[in-house]
């Protein structure tokens, strides 16, 4: 919020510091601290307009948007001439959706100062929401004619040129922005997710120089960039030159390797850093990683002096196949080899010492260095700087999280039988393994429903503390996007899998959160627990269960009166080509354990080619417990769209609507159906899923309430 105007301080400036002090408060949103500061002021002064503003800033961030209407009419009827107290107007009337007054209110703000990029923004927001993107791409182009640096009006340029789908002009906006303001970390994902599409098929090391850095950057998701990242290596002359040969015998291939003529894979960073920070996709960089990993299995056993110029190279294959949770099948000759190698290093680490670089890095990929049975002993000992990383992902951070098991506290009983045979599956396999920054937004809850439901009406709240549940959160992705989404949070978050969350706590603890606590708990038995709660997320969790319903009531048990719940279930349409993978899974007798997963992902392309290639589109298709959770899930529901209204009311809550990552989504569903402005028929929905398939293939995300 900025500050009042140069006439307000002159006229007011014995309380400018308590307005100051009130509006720092009311950015960091401590709105009680706010509150106080600015009863102060108006006890003092009852006709301060940026009191009264302030108060209507409170308002609106916490979603109570006739409230924050009434105050900024109050403001400006004290001070017409500032144009920020009608853009709050403007906002608390768009909340509303009455479109034709907040359009006019953002039009005063206007010509109260032609130049503020603020007052553009307002009055773009309002023809977005008419679904007038033209005349809201205009107003934006006018507004950056007088403010040709300013990043947000960019970032805003881009999302509609995004919602347009000219993806090129977004992609110079997005760029744009995050040139501007390095340091934002919105305008470095929404670069990203502009290339999550892209696919590079000739050289662009400008495109790439961009790119890279963003590898390892809090929010980005290397998912997005894999088209680009991809493209380049797959147009790299060193990896073209061994693509040619990896279909060679084994033994042939490693001469090569000890070869100086061969391709200085060490000192490749596009690759190394992909290894250590994406997902490898393309099947041909894919064979090569696992025939490169072979050849120098027999390169270490032959000729092991020769391997130690790939050490660094073997490290950084070592960090993918391990978060990739060593997917790629090996061949009867490969387990010989690493049992003999296996034997060699434990001689070494028994007598003391630390054994190659290059055989533990090799070693490392094919297992983990914390399942050896050494692995204490291996930790003991001097690890060289070159390898430290792997020491600290293999061995450190797991260890540490057994230590961290221990801690963790029972908050229920774990007794259904569903429920124990799915904490079995997700304590030999964590899901999901992460090891890329995450953050939230830090905003309140009105503001995050607001933004997930931008055609409800939703009724304001005071949640300034809200305590947040999230139940199943996994390995702590989940808990933390939450921790650091909703401002001023106290959040509970509840596995059946010890081993995931000793993953989160340790995530956690890494990050320096605070206000994140972990627990074991079964979510059939979560009713018993004294909390309660402002927000409930179960995301991917519920369809799991041997009874979703069961899970729903308990979850509606711990909900607020006003608090809001956000569940992310199966699509029985978005989930077509799994069943027809769990068909052939069941049709051929693979068994739901590891060999098994990583000999049918084998051979899924000569089973059916077809649906694998479909499948490869799902980046769950990229490591194993992802894939383990895409097709071999021992006990897994869907819906169709009807179905989700019934298993709310079953529960005694109220379907709000979807929320989508892609706003363009919303905007063609109300297109096709503008009977139904709010976007929450069902029956509806479950005809526009029949036309486009894809729309739920992950999950529907949904949002529901207590109120009837």
């Amino acid at each position: 919020m900025p500050l009042p105007s140069s006439e307000t301080i002159a006229a007011k400036a014995h309380l400018l510091p308590l307005l100051r002090a009130a509006l720092k408060a009311v950015n960091g949103h401590r709105f009680e601290e706010a509150e106080k500061l600015i009863a102060s002021i108006l006890e003092q002064d009852p006709g301060m307009a940026d009191a009264v503003h302030a108060r209507a800033h409170i308002a609106l961030a916490r979603g109570d948007l006739a409230q924050a209407e009434a105050l900024a009419r109050q403001a400006i009827a004290l001070d017409f001439h500032y144009e920020s107290y009608h853009i709050t107007l403007s906002q608390a009337l768009l909340g509303q959706r009455k479109l034709e007054e907040a359009k006019q209110s953002a039009g005063i703000a206007l010509g109260l100062n032609t130049k503020s990029p603020e007052a553009y923004m307002a009055l773009a927001e309002v023809f977005q929401a008419e679904n007038d993107l033209q005349s809201a791409h205009n107003v934006l182009r006018q507004g950056k004619q007088f403010n040709v640096d300013h990043p947000e009006i960019r970032c805003r340029l881009g999302n509609i040129e995004a919602a347009l789908g000219n993806m090129d002009m977004a992609l110079t906006y997005y760029q744009q922005a995050m040139l501007a303001r390095p340091d934002n970390s919105l305008y470095r994902i929404l670069y990203a997710r502009s290339l999550r599409k892209r696919r590079l098929k000739r050289p662009n090391p400008t495109l790439v120089a961009t790119v890279l850095p963003l590898l390892g950057q809090p929010g980005v998701s290397p998912r997005d960039l894999t088209g680009i990242m991809e493209g380049a290596l797959m147009l790299d002359g060193g990896i073209q030159s061994l693509l040619g040969v990896m279909d060679m015998p084994t033994e042939r291939l490693a001469g090569i390797m000890a070869a100086p003529e061969f391709p200085r894979l060490s000192e490749n960073e596009l690759l190394l850093r992909w290894l250590k920070f994406g997902e490898v996709v393309h099947p041909g960089l894919e064979n090569l990683c696992a025939a490169l990993r072979r050849a120098a299995l027999w390169l270490a056993l032959g000729k092991p002096a020769a391997l130690a110029a790939h050490v660094v190279w073997l490290d950084a294959l070592a960090a993918r196949n391990f978060h990739a949770d060593y997917l790629d099948p090996e061949t009867p000759e490969e387990r010989e080899r690493l049992a003999i190698l296996d034997r060699h290093l434990a001689a070494v680490i028994a007598a003391g010492q630390l054994p190659d670089a290059a055989h533990l890095a090799l070693y490392a990929t094919y297992r983990p260095l914390y399942r050896r049975a050494d692995a204490e002993a291996l930790a003991a000992l001097r690890w060289p700087g070159s390898i430290a990383e792997l020491r600290r992902v293999q061995l450190d951070e797991p260890l540490y999280e057994r230590q961290l098991i221990a801690t963790l506290p029972n908050a229920t009983p774990i007794e259904d039988a569903t429920s124990l045979l799915v904490r079995e599956m997700y304590e030999e396999s964590p899901f999901p393994r992460w090891n890329q920054p995450i953050i939230g937004f830090n905003a309140t809850v009105g503001q995050m429903v607001r933004s997930a439901l931008p055609l409800q009406r939703l009724p304001g709240t005071k949640i300034d503390h809200p305590d947040v549940l999230v139940a199943g959160c996994g390995t702590g992705m989940h808990a933390i996007i939450a921790a650091t989404n909703y401002s001023n949070s106290k959040v509970l978050a509840v596995d059946l899998s010890r081993a995931s969350l000793a993953y989160g706590k340790r995530k956690t603890l890494e990050l320096g959160i605070k206000n994140i606590e972990f627990a074991q708990a079964d979510i059939l038995k979560l009713g018993q627990l004294p909390q309660r709660f402002d927000v409930i997320e179960c995301f991917g969790v519920l369809h799991h269960m041997r009874e979703p319903l069961a899970g729903l009531k308990q979850l509606a048990m711990l909900l607020k009166p006003d608090g809001y719940m956000m569940l992310g279930l199966y699509s029985e349409v978005g989930r077509h080509d799994v069943v027809l993978a769990r068909q052939l899974i069941a049709a051929h007798g693979y068994k739901d354990t590891l060999d098994d997963i990583r000999r049918f992902r084998a051979d899924l392309p000569k089973l059916d080619p077809e649906l694998c290639t479909r499948l490869r589109n799902s980046l769950a298709f990229y490591n194993l417990p992802d894939f383990r959770d895409l097709v071999f899930h021992r006990q897994e529901h869907r819906y169709y769209p009807e179905q989700l209204g019934d298993l709310a009311r079953d529960a005694g809550l109220r379907f709000l609507g979807f929320d989508f990552s892609e706003p363009q989504l919303l905007r063609s569903y109300t297109a096709d159906y503008p009977d139904d402005p709010q976007a929450v028929n069902l029956s509806h929905w479950t005809e526009f899923e029949r036309r486009h398939p894809n729309i739920f293939s992950n999950c529907f995300r949904f949002w529901l309430d207590k109120h009837v």
